[in-house]
């Protein structure tokens, strides 16, 4: 009996909470403009795609160690991951609100940026980097 009753105030509870967090995702939805729905969006899928990330946008650049742009076109694994965020590699401003958008795309991820950078700055290729990433992933 008890039990029973435990079991209707938790259906009750999470039928609740489910209704709340639909509520708020269309309160957010509404209030939030389409680019930074597609922001969300992609942070939401990085735990699969950081290492594409890696693999396909370092492409662009020529692989550098111990900074993030040498500002001729080089790039360390965060710098490159901070340009897929929208770093133009000059601007401070905007590479302060691009590391904040990696280090939070990391986090959901799992992946540990000093990880990243020892990978970075002890010879590691991007490819390398992103093969290694895929491997922790499938273990």
């Amino acid at each position: 009996m008890v039990q029973q009753q435990l079991l209707k105030q938790e259906s009750s509870v999470s039928e609740v909470l489910s209704s709340r967090k639909k509520q708020l995702t269309r309160n957010i939805e509404q209030h939030t403009d389409e680019r930074h729905m597609n922001t969300l969006n992609q942070q939401s899928n990085l735990e699969s795609s950081i290492s594409q990330i890696i693999r396909t946008y370092g492409k662009q650049f020529t692989q550098i160690r111990k900074q993030y742009t040498d500002g001729l076109g080089g790039r360390c694994v965060m710098g490159v991951i901070m340009s897929y965020y929208g770093w133009d590699g000059k601007c401070i401003t905007n590479a302060e609100r691009r590391l904040y958008a990696a280090l939070v795309a990391l986090r959901q991820a799992g992946i540990s940026k000093e990880l990243l950078i020892e990978l970075n700055d002890s010879g590691a290729t991007f490819d390398e980097i992103a093969d290694y990433l895929d491997n922790i992933k499938n273990r």
